[in-house]
């Protein structure tokens, strides 16, 4: 096992990009850019031992610093949406920069460049930061360390930690693209997935949640059985017609770091992936907007269309807090916000 670190640019303040780059002794290896922590590369053998990269990404600091589709990063203090961007706790509102129409998304963690810290004894790279009272109007000091952690048997994992001195709501995440047939070799649509998820949350055409809970059986979201992320994507539903496809929250039924939650394949390389994660909801994302209907320049000169790649993020429910019967986001002073995800790789 290997940890390095090496220059890879600067932002357009001046900041230095470092990329850091965790190695096992499968020969299995990630690299990880400080800006929005992102993780730019994930190599993994595949079903002939040829060593494939299944994580979209780019090349430089600069096209990280502008990048649109978060490929990657770390987001927050919020993933997903927030409706009106507003909240209430304890009865006091709190007003945010709107930065989707009239709503929240995501927050600004995928815009920032931050110090890493490498440990070799558990082959990882921690990212430390504080996240400051009134921060796009959400309240507190929150002191956030997200750690990436590469283990023997091809795992990535990802482990967040926070606390804060004023109650808050939080909801961090990882937003990184996936095609397990390489991130060059075109639409990840035939990606076989199987989630264990028995419901889902329905959303309107702005994709904001109804407060619903919703059984998964006779809808296309109905993955409990493994089928191609293509089969169902461009199904007449409201919500496929007006997101492009998948994106929403699927309910997972047993949240877990020992079984996995999803188990996702590639076809062309049988690269296999296991998804694991403690929190309750995961966007499942078929990356139906990456490129806006038209070409993005991903690294090694890739050219990264819609659907190229699809995301599981774990999170709290989106609209946590408008509804009480959801699994609560609020973070109060003397707590300790954990969470942790992996997505463990081998071939079939």
């Amino acid at each position: 096992m290997s940890v390095t670190k090496a220059f890879f640019g600067y932002t357009r303040s001046g900041e230095t990009v470092e990329r850091f780059t965790l190695t096992n002794s499968s020969g299995m290896s990630v690299s990880i850019v400080s800006f929005a922590a992102s993780i730019q590369s994930v190599i993994v053998p595949d079903r002939d031992g040829r060593m494939v990269d299944v994580a979209l990404g780019y090349d430089t600091a600069k096209e990280y610093e502008l990048n649109g589709g978060c490929f990657g990063a770390l987001v927050g203090r919020f993933a997903n949406r927030i409706r009106n961007s507003r909240f209430a706790i304890d009865g006091r509102e709190y007003q945010l920069i709107p930065n989707s129409g009239a709503n929240h998304l995501h927050g600004t963690y995928n815009h920032r460049n931050f110090q890493g810290f490498m440990d070799e004894d558990t082959n990882s790279v921690s990212f430390s930061f504080v996240s400051p009272h009134g921060e796009e109007g959400f309240p507190g000091n929150v002191h956030i360390t997200f750690r990436y952690t590469l283990t023997e048997d091809n795992a990535l994992l990802l482990d967040y930690t926070a606390f804060t001195d004023k109650a808050t709501v939080i909801n961090l995440t990882n937003h990184v693209y996936f095609n397990l047939s390489g991130h060059d070799s075109g639409d990840a649509l035939d990606t076989v997935l199987q989630m264990n998820a028995g419901k889902y949350t329905p959303a309107d055409d702005h994709n904001l949640l109804t407060g619903e809970i919703a059984d998964v059986a006779g809808t296309p979201f109905d993955f409990r059985t493994a089928k191609p992320l293509g089969q169902d994507n461009f199904a007449a539903h409201p919500m496929l017609k007006s997101a492009k496809g998948y994106d929403l929250n699927m309910v997972l039924d047993a949240p877990s770091m020992t079984q996995p939650s999803a188990v996702a394949v590639s076809p062309k390389t049988g690269i296999r992936m296991e998804y694991f994660t403690t929190q309750p909801g995961t966007q499942l994302y078929a990356g139906c907007n990456i490129a806006k209907g038209g070409v993005l320049p991903g690294k090694g000169g890739a050219a990264y269309r819609d659907y190229s790649g699809f995301c599981l993020e774990s999170q709290h429910f989106p609209c946590a807090p408008d509804f009480d019967h959801f699994d609560t986001a609020v973070l109060r002073p003397g707590e300790v916000y954990r969470q942790s995800a992996a997505y463990r790789f081998g071939v079939e």
